[in-house]
């Protein structure tokens, strides 16, 4: 009975954005994302053209026109940035479709991006998925991220406080 007033020990995560292998940002194919200038996170090497939220939260902001990344924040306060591809707002928006607008609330799991792995590839483009909790004043300091492994979207935890 006693117990029924703890303090409950509250674990945050974020599940995989997309399908595929999960790599150390540190691998990332351009220096903003791989020098951790704009913060920490993983790349999904992606197996799927589905984005999906990695937690609950609001969307902060979609690239218009050219739906290559999307922002979340979430209810703590901590800011992500969703990036799919390398040098991929050259395509202008071809074999990209949002499915979330800025001021959505999704859903961990709700789809947010589809697009189109083969039309990146056909541009000689990298289709890599660069998912980086941004740096900021609510960033927990016990921040740690999962590398090594296959992940399926919306389920698999990629990083967890």
């Amino acid at each position: 009975m006693f117990g029924l007033f703890k303090k409950k020990n509250i674990v945050n995560e974020l599940k995989a954005p997309v399908d595929g292998t999960v790599v150390s940002v540190t691998e990332a194919k351009d220096d903003v994302f791989s020098s951790c200038m704009l913060g920490k996170g993983v790349v999904i090497h992606p197996t799927s053209g589905i984005l999906v939220a990695p937690a609950d939260g609001e969307v902060s902001v979609v690239m218009e026109g050219t739906n290559h990344a999307i922002g979340l924040k979430l209810s703590n306060g901590v800011d992500l940035l969703l990036h799919i591809g390398l040098d991929t707002v050259g395509l202008q928006g071809k074999g990209f479709q949002a499915f979330a607008k800025m001021g959505d609330k999704v859903t961990t799991g709700q789809k947010l991006i589809e697009f189109d792995r083969q039309i990146i590839k056909d541009n000689g483009l990298c289709d890599d998925v660069i998912f980086i909790v941004l740096d900021g004043e609510n960033v927990p300091a016990t921040m740690e991220y999962k590398t090594g492994m296959n992940a399926t979207a919306g389920e698999t935890i990629v990083a967890s406080w």
